[in-house]
């Protein structure tokens, strides 16, 4: 009775071990297959985005255009590239250049991949982050090539000045829709000696229609606050560029130099200058 039950008990555990060992395995090979096609995805992003790459630079130079003006319709998600481990090679399979037929030699393969020639023109951009009620200025906007809108074009008297109506990213493109409608100028508050230098408690924003507002006139809080009146200044008056003098750095030299000398920082030095500057001007010793 007792050997029947060791001989029971023992077939029991020899079960139970083998139970444990198939969960392990299928444990064990399930975390696998789950690292193996993370892997294969990985590497199927990574070989779809060097042959858009690579497509894009030849169709650039084929069509003679900039590769960000080559839109690859790839974005299927059954679309899977293999790894190519030679170059690829590309060519108008039709009359048009409206699909371009990729291959590869090791390993070999061929792929048809439609494409679309964004057409672009100059524009602009921003060149940083900038937060909502932003008034942009000449230095906050890049020119760049910009898809054509049949609904808007607009130039840097369109931009400069205006206040954005919403927060922007650094490289987005300048829209109309960005921009408030209305203008931020500053108006004085009591009358302002010639001379004297203008705080924030001498003046108030006012908003006012876009398209009333001369570029010349536009100015931001920054340009006003710490520059000098060039002028007497009543009461009232909405301030324009005519009325100030507004600081700038400069280098000056500290005594006579003569023509055709080096300049250097024992004859210069640093100085804010009021008023407008020629646009030769040296603004740092760090030019010198």
């Amino acid at each position: 009775m007792l050997k029947a039950l060791v001989s029971v008990t023992g077939r029991r555990n020899r079960g139970i071990l083998t139970v444990v060992a198939c969960v392990a395995i299928f444990v064990l090979c399930s975390g696998h297959s789950q690292t193996l096609r993370a892997q294969q995805t990985s590497d199927t992003s990574v070989s779809k985005a060097s042959l858009i790459a690579a497509l894009q630079n030849w169709a650039a130079l084929e069509i003679n255009v900039e590769p960000l003006a080559i839109e690859v319709l790839a974005d299927d998600p059954r679309l899977v590239v293999k790894p190519c481990d030679s170059e690829y090679r590309f060519s108008f399979p039709f009359s048009n250049q409206n699909t371009i037929s990729a291959s590869c030699d090791t390993p070999a393969w061929r792929l048809n991949l439609r494409v679309r020639v964004i057409e672009k023109k100059p524009g602009f951009v921003f060149v940083a982050d900038y937060p909502a009620g932003k008034i942009i200025d000449q230095n906050d906007l890049e020119e760049s090539l910009v898809e054509i809108d049949a609904f808007e074009s607009l130039e840097t008297d369109d931009i400069v000045g205006r206040a954005l109506s919403t927060a922007v990213r650094a490289g987005q493109r300048v829209r109309g829709s960005l921009l408030a409608e209305t203008i931020t100028q500053y108006r004085v508050l009591l009358d302002i000696d010639e001379g004297s230098i203008i705080n924030s408690e001498a003046i108030e924003a006012i908003e006012t229609r876009f398209r009333n507002i001369p570029l010349g006139s536009r100015l931001s809080q920054s340009d006003i606050e710490g520059a000098k009146a060039a002028e007497y200044i009543t009461r009232g008056t909405v301030l324009s560029r005519s009325n100030l003098l507004i600081p700038q750095p400069a280098v000056f030299t500290t005594s006579l130099v003569a023509r055709g000398s080096l300049l250097s920082r024992e004859v210069a030095r640093e100085l804010i200058h009021f008023g407008e500057l020629p646009r030769d001007t040296i603004e740092s010793l760090d030019d010198l």
